[in-house]
């Protein structure tokens, strides 16, 4: 891709002829031509660049996409029109059914990620991030507006399509072409989590209204985000069977748990064709916000009424005890019975450090006291808890930091999976708004080249219920950090931050297919891409080219 003005040149290469064509013309009659400028341009960029509202130095790239049957290709267009569009609406033409044009939102970034120079600036502080399923959008004059196209591919073959807008009384249309190869991608292996939130407060941003919990219209939501989910590839969801229990005492004093409403759950997100992991959500935590202190147990109280409540004791106190005994036991029975003791690993509390590590080796203790065959996950800032933690996933700093320990856990038995949040900063690939978008599809190349097994991030949909979730310019994180999709009119909408993350996902399961067969050619296009854990190939034409050598490589492996 050659970075030119791409405003300043003809729209396609028909209209290039006949412009020379009609000079010839009038030259040859001496007759002046014409002037005028197109009302509007429409190009093609890789959707791998952000489009910045204003930037016109775009680089132009072929209407082109190479996928394997399974995955979804990915075409993006800019329109841009020297005078403001009032209605500017998206359709797509030709041979590519289920293909659908959204057009790229833009969202106010206010504290900055800290990265370093690669980091995108945009003068006015707006950028692409979430896909508008609007029918049609305003468009200031002079301002880059992308519209992305997606399309899941069913069957190998050259399928041609069309970008159609229409404007003002006029329309625009470019064509582009879809080559699905002979490949055929399996379901993806790597184990993918986004921890979600369905608590009252940000149901109620998504439906536009309060939602009482387990009434028909909460379930009905459940099911949105399950359904969401699995088009992103994700196969592991957090359910805690804490907060979904209903409790009651015998007349004895002795514990009654009633686990329909986790079932209810469960079954939900395995319907939708979730769940290949199910994370027991934390039981535990910090009593504060000193991330030193010791960790702390959830216990519920009853008050006379049948309500409950949680109070917060250590894991040695006799009423812990007294309750997650019964508890552990019961819910360890039970999980067998339905047949999902074999995918469910329990969080204790997130991100314990090397000052908490005592208190939650109790807390685990606990836990495999009483139901020693449930395994644990935590995302862990510590590697003392060799015994209490089954499922290491270290933030990606610390994975680089402690590499060997990790490969040694691996080599025990213990799995290890890498997260990221907040953190880490600097040249380390996340998913932040302001990042390349390169580098949320990178993170599962680092999955792949550092066989890690898995992703969390803990935001899926952490909204921020005092304010609009196009603008995060009041949070202590960076931007994207809390969420990776939006709500909007009682929908999820993606954005370009999650699609790149689907195909990253995607490109993972690829590279293990072909490790199958040629290890060695395998490995090397991730080495070429992950130089190390903080060091990547970024340039895009670049990566298409390994993209396609690893589609190539496959084919002829078959």
């Amino acid at each position: 891709m050659n970075k030119i003005t791409p405003w300043q040149i003809p729209p396609t290469r028909p209209f290039a002829r006949w412009t020379v064509f009609s000079l010839i013309a009038a030259v040859a009659l001496a007759v002046p031509l014409p002037v005028r400028a197109d009302p509007a341009q429409m190009i093609c960029v890789d959707p791998l660049v952000k489009v910045l509202h204003a930037e016109t130095n775009l680089p132009v790239a072929d209407a082109l996409a190479d996928v394997a049957v399974g995955e979804y290709a990915t075409i993006q267009f800019v329109f841009r029109a020297p005078v403001a569009v009032s209605n500017l609406s998206a359709s797509v033409a030709g041979d590519v059914p289920r293909a659908v044009a959204r057009f790229v939102g833009f969202v106010k970034v206010g504290k900055p990620y800290g990265g370093p120079e690669d980091t995108i600036q945009a003068p006015d502080g707006l950028f692409p991030d979430p896909l508008l399923e609007d029918g049609s959008i305003a468009v200031a004059a002079n301002q880059n507006q992308p519209v992305w196209i997606t399309f899941p591919a069913a069957k190998p073959g050259i399928l041609r399509g069309e970008l159609v807008v229409r404007f003002d009384g006029a329309e625009l249309r470019r064509p582009f072409t879809v080559c699905v190869h002979h490949v055929r991608m399996k379901k993806p292996r790597l184990r993918i989590t986004n921890w979600w939130f369905s608590d009252p407060e940000r149901l109620a941003m998504l439906a536009g209204h309060k939602v009482k919990p387990f009434s028909r219209e909460y379930w009905e939501l459940i099911r949105l985000f399950a359904h969401f989910m699995q088009q992103y590839h994700q196969n592991v969801v957090l359910i805690s069977p804490l907060d979904l229990t209903q409790f009651r005492r015998a007349n004895d004093g002795q514990w009654i748990f009633d686990f329909s409403r986790f079932d209810k759950t469960v079954k939900t997100f395995i319907s939708a064709g979730v769940i290949g992991r199910i994370e027991g959500g934390h039981i535990g935590g910090r009593p504060g916000e000193d991330w030193n202190a010791d960790f702390i147990l959830r216990v519920p109280d009853l008050a006379s009424n049948g309500d409950v409540r949680f109070v917060n004791l250590p894991p040695t106190n006799a009423l812990t005890r007294a309750f997650y005994g019964p508890f552990f036991a019961a819910f360890a029975r039970h999980l067998a019975s339905r047949g999902w003791d074999k995918i469910y690993w329990q969080h204790i509390g997130d991100e314990p450090v090397d000052a908490s590590v005592p208190s939650y080796i109790q807390c685990a203790a606990l836990l495999h006291e009483f139901a020693p065959a449930l395994p644990t996950i935590e995302a862990t800032q510590t590697r003392k808890l060799v015994g209490s933690v089954n499922n290491w996933v270290p933030i990606l700093d610390h994975f680089h930091q402690g590499a060997d320990f990790f490969r040694e856990r691996q080599q025990a038995g213990d799995e290890v999976w890498f997260y990221t949040c907040c953190g880490p900063t600097g040249r380390y690939a996340n998913r932040f708004i302001e990042q390349l978008l390169i580098k949320p599809r990178l993170l599962h190349w680092i999955n792949y080249r550092y066989a890690a097994t898995g992703y969390l991030h803990w935001g899926f949909n952490y909204w921020n219920p005092t304010t609009s979730p196009f603008d995060e310019t009041t949070f202590r994180w960076p931007a994207g950090d809390q969420w990776i999709v939006y709500p909007k009119n009682g929908k999820l909408l993606s954005s370009i931050r999650l699609e790149a993350m689907r195909d990253g996902i995607a490109d993972n399961e690829l590279l293990c297919e072909l490790a199958e067969r040629d290890p060695a050619t395998a490995q090397k296009l991730a080495a070429e891409t992950i130089l190390d854990f903080d060091h990547y190939d970024t340039d895009i034409p670049r990566f298409r080219a390994r993209r396609l050598q690893l589609l190539h490589a496959l084919d002829r492996s078959h």
